[in-house]
């Protein structure tokens, strides 16, 4: 039995494929309708992808009778080949469609012959929004570059992915795969700067999570609660900072109760002290803190001082990858004053595009650390992986 799959622009064009090859005894075992994704479907629309089997015995006919058909069709043609050959004419469309390219071609190559990638430009009035490193003319660059910003990848980050790629991209063995391939190396090595919870023996490790309302920390926090508990075996307790909201106090209460563990809840940075020096046995203690709103500033003073208690700590930036990129800029400035934040990005299920992950690294040159994909506990959370994050941001928006 031979099995192959045939492609059309459409249901027929695909059918047509398959009788040709292989007959009309052929089996259409699926007809598929198939649409391109990610950066490949600027260059392909979608198609009819036909699979089709038959049975051994009518392809050894088939073949046989194609054998003929072969045998024969050469013959003609060493007869019309004994001629004069046969011009194309000047009419030709293929014909004038190949001069059309190659003429273009020839000019373009011209014309950038000895220019630089980009010129660094002084302006008096507001500058373009244009990307220096991308030419008008320049279309594989242009494809890239469309991409990214698809993806919500702010353009003073793409203009630096895309350096000195506008001379290679003239180049005529250059093909759209190789700058995708620069931009994604690119990417990962920007990405690249990782850091998560670490325990030190003999040592209770002090982590405290912090950001704006709605992101997802308490139940950020359950899951790692639950893995280093559940999946490694170590003592963990809770502390939360939240009073200003009941249920997520009792949130976490429920499921420090699930896991077995202790938890305190703290009114003061006083308290806070206090049941941080009475977990000293753990070998993790997190912290949850109340959301706060990047606008009120004294609210952020209030943060500031309760973490200012803490010794020793790690602090975890929770952002929302669904949130804008603008309120992720203000929201990250409001944050400033706290030192050596690692961030954690939540709810990559609500959204497809992931440029600000790499947007809000860039800008804060904060160490990446986990994100987190559902509301199941302990299951949708894991650490960062660079290299699926670049395919993401590359691959645009669905």
């Amino acid at each position: 039995m031979k099995i192959k799959k045939y492609e059309g622009s459409t249901e027929k064009e695909a059918m047509l494929k398959v009788k040709d090859e292989l007959g009309k005894e052929a089996l259409i075992v699926s007809v598929k309708n198939i649409k391109p994704k990610g950066i490949y479907k600027i260059f392909r629309k979608p198609y009819v992808e036909v699979t089709a089997a038959l049975d051994d015995r009518s392809l050894v006919q088939k073949e046989k009778a194609s054998e003929r058909e072969l045998n024969q069709e050469n013959s003609n043609l060493n007869k019309s080949l004994q001629g004069t050959p046969i011009p194309l004419g000047e009419n030709e469309p293929f014909l004038q469609l190949l001069k059309s390219l190659s003429a273009t071609s020839r000019s373009e190559k011209e014309q950038k012959k000895g220019e630089p990638v980009y010129e660094s430009k002084t302006y008096d009035e507001e500058p373009s929004t244009k990307n220096p490193n991308v030419s008008e003319d320049s279309p594989l660059l242009k494809v890239v570059y469309e991409q990214l910003l698809e993806n919500e990848l702010d353009e003073l980050y793409i203009n630096q992915l895309m350096v000195g790629l506008g001379e290679l991209s003239y180049e005529q063995s250059t093909h759209i795969d190789d700058i995708v391939s620069i931009v994604y190396k690119r990417i990962v090595k920007q990405l690249s700067d990782l850091e998560t919870i670490k325990l030190t023996k003999g040592k209770a490790k002090t982590v405290a999570f912090v950001g704006p309302t709605g992101v997802g920390k308490t139940t950020t926090i359950a899951k790692i609660a639950s893995y280093f508990t559940l999946n490694l075996e170590k003592k963990v307790a809770l502390i939360t900072a939240d009073t200003y909201r009941i249920a997520a106090v009792e949130q976490l209460r429920t499921y420090a109760n699930i896991l077995n563990i202790p938890i305190k809840v703290v009114y003061s940075s006083l308290e806070l002290k206090e049941a941080i020096d009475s977990f000293r046995d753990v070998d993790l203690i997190l912290i949850d803190t109340a959301g706060r709103s990047h606008k009120n500033l004294e609210h952020q003073n209030e943060l500031a001082k309760l973490l200012n208690e803490i010794e020793e700590k790690e602090v975890y930036l929770v952002l929302s990858l669904a949130t804008k990129y603008k309120d992720l800029e203000k929201i990250t400035d409001a944050y400033r004053d706290i030192s050596s934040y690692k961030l954690i990005f939540t709810k990559l299920d609500e959204t497809s595009c992931y440029g600000n992950i790499l947007n809000i690294k860039l800008k804060t040159d904060a160490m990446l650390s986990y994100v987190t994909f559902g509301q199941n506990v302990p299951d949708d959370i894991s650490e960062v992986n660079v290299h699926e994050i670049a395919k993401k941001i590359l691959g645009g928006c669905e």
